[in-house]
C-alpha cells in the first residue's frame, strides 16, 4: 500500500449536491411528514439569517432523527442513493482523480459532515472503504439518542480527523491529498501537501489560487 492517503469532501465535491438536505427531503417524503421537512426548513433558514455556527446546525439537523433505528436508517440510505443514481449525480473530473489515486494504491477516504448511512451506499459504489463522517451516536438498543459526538467533521473538525487518521496509520499528511469545493474545507486542505479545489466557489477559488494550488 502507498504511504499515502486522497482525502475527498463528498458533497459539491464528488456529486452534485448536498447529501444531507436531499436525504432528509427523502426521509420526509418517505414517511409522508412533509410538514416537519417544511418546518425544520424553516426553521433552518431563520438560524442561517441568525449566523448560527455550522457545529450547531449540524446538531439540530441529527435531532432529525432521534428515535430512528440505526439499521432503519441504512436501509433507507440504499434506496435513497439508488434512485438518485444517475449519470448526473458525480462530479466527472473528481471522480477521475479518485479512480486515478485507486490505481496507484493510494488509500481513500471519505471525509464529510453527512452520517455513514448516507455515504456508505456512495462509498462502496466508488469502491471505498474508508470513511470519516459525522460521530452520530447510537444506544445499545440501535436506536439514534439525536446526539453527535467529537470532532464533527465539519471545518477545524475534519482537520483534526485527518490528522487522527494519519497518526493511526503512520502517514505524513505532508504526503496526502484533500479535495474540497468550500472554504470550511481550507482547514482539512492546507494541512495536506496536496490540496485540490474542487468547483466554482468563488471564496475558495481566490484562496487556491492565492496559494497556487491546484483546480479542478
Amino acid at each position: 500500500m502507498n504511504n499515502s492517503a486522497a482525502f475527498f469532501d463528498v458533497d459539491e465535491t464528488l456529486i452534485n449536491m448536498k447529501s444531507m438536505f436531499h436525504f432528509l427531503h427523502f426521509w420526509y417524503q418517505e414517511r409522508k411528514e412533509t410538514d416537519k421537512l417544511n418546518s425544520y426548513m424553516s426553521k433552518f433558514m431563520i438560524e442561517v439569517k441568525k449566523g448560527t455556527t455550522r457545529e450547531k446546525l449540524n446538531r439540530e439537523y441529527y435531532l432529525q432523527f432521534k428515535g430512528v433505528k440505526y439499521s432503519v436508517l441504512i436501509e433507507a440510505g440504499k434506496k435513497w442513493f439508488s434512485e438518485i443514481l444517475d449519470k448526473d449525480l458525480f462530479i466527472d473530473e473528481a471522480v477521475l482523480a479518485l479512480k486515478q489515486h485507486q490505481s496507484q494504491n493510494v488509500t481513500i477516504v471519505f471525509i464529510s459532515g453527512s452520517m455513514m448511512p448516507v455515504l456508505l451506499p456512495i462509498a462502496n459504489h466508488l469502491g471505498v472503504k474508508n470513511v470519516l463522517c459525522a460521530p452520530i451516536i447510537v444506544g445499545k438498543d440501535g436506536i439514534l439518542t439525536g446526539e453527535i459526538g467529537t470532532p464533527q467533521t465539519i471545518g477545524q473538525g475534519k482537520k483534526a480527523s485527518l490528522i487522527t487518521f494519519c497518526k493511526e496509520r503512520n502517514i505524513d499528511p505532508k504526503n496526502c491529498y484533500a479535495y474540497g469545493d468550500d472554504s470550511s474545507d481550507i482547514p482539512m486542505l492546507e494541512i495536506t501537501g496536496h490540496p485540490i479545489y474542487v468547483g466554482e466557489n468563488s471564496n475558495l477559488s481566490s484562496y487556491a489560487i492565492l496559494n497556487d494550488w491546484s483546480i479542478i
